[in-house]
């Protein structure tokens, strides 16, 4: 089957690019095409995310069973290896996903593998909260 650079494609990676550090749903993407009055269809952007994922410009997240993926732009290879080591905090109250690094936790994780016997993927570990903007 032939690859295509179509117009769709080209808006999608735009519209990724532009988001680069943030994670964005299918369903995001839609309402900014539909916002915009530009037709992209949803089989369309599942094709071209996942072709994306497959060429590594893009980073696809599963956060628990009850959520739909979340995708993010990869801005280089060092940012890719990077990611699959950063922890998630999730607003309960906005739905926010965010990136979460900090040495607290990974001394916390080394703990819990060398004394648990244990290993964490931080990828898929997350922590439900609320985040400061929903606090106030």
């Amino acid at each position: 089957m032939a690859k295509y650079k179509t117009q769709q494609g080209e808006l999608i990676m735009e519209y990724m690019r532009s988001r680069a550090g943030t994670h964005v749903t299918v369903n995001e993407i839609m309402s900014y095409f539909q916002n915009l009055k530009v037709e992209v269809g949803l089989t369309t952007i599942y094709r071209h995310l996942n072709r994306l994922v497959d060429r590594g410009l893009v980073k696809k997240f599963y956060i628990d069973d009850k959520s739909a993926a979340c995708f993010e732009y990869i801005q280089n290879k060092d940012a890719a290896e990077k990611l699959v080591q950063q922890f998630h905090l999730k607003c309960i109250t906005c739905d926010q996903l965010v990136h979460f690094e900090c040495h607290e936790i990974a001394d916390w994780q080394r703990h819990i593998e060398e004394d648990h016997k244990f290993e964490i993927d931080p990828a898929r570990t997350v922590f439900y909260g609320t985040c400061e903007k929903c606090k106030n």
